[in-house]
């Protein structure tokens, strides 16, 4: 991810353009998954439970990744960090993924 002083506004936005397609190829095979291996008495619960875990990630994340790019005089340094921390975090629920799948069949 290359954000460096100067960049221009269209790169940036291509890359946050790719992050959030990876979030949308993430995110319905993670509820599939997730719903897919409750029983259907309590998928609602699992839903719930679901949706509550990643409206607080989704608050602590803005928090904290705020928190790095808010740095005085350190803007580009903490929105590099903050993006690479949040790719590291998508290809580790990734792998996740993958291996829960596969355990289940």
């Amino acid at each position: 991810m290359g954000i460096d002083r100067g960049i221009g506004y269209w790169a940036v936005f291509v890359q946050f353009l790719a992050m959030g397609g990876g979030l949308g190829m993430l995110v319905p095979p993670l509820t599939s998954t997730l719903l897919g291996s409750v029983e259907k008495a309590r998928s609602g619960l699992a839903a719930g439970v679901l949706n509550s875990t990643r409206q607080t990630g989704s608050v602590l994340g803005v928090a904290l990744f705020g928190s790095l790019i808010g740095q005085t005089n350190a803007f580009l340094f903490g929105a590099r960090t903050a993006l690479i921390i949040s790719a590291v975090l998508l290809i580790v629920a990734a792998v996740a993924i993958a291996i829960g799948g596969r355990h289940k069949r």
